[in-house]
């Protein structure tokens, strides 16, 4: 499972693909970016 991590905000989020948009903060999936 990946895992992103919202640039804006700092949300993690599990899942093959970012979530659009941030729950926590509203950014666009763009800000995402995946981590290890």
């Amino acid at each position: 499972m990946k895992k992103w991590k919202c640039t804006v905000c700092g949300y993690i989020h599990e899942g093959e693909e970012p979530p659009d948009p941030c729950p926590i903060c509203g950014a666009p999936k763009e800000k995402f970016v995946p981590i290890q």
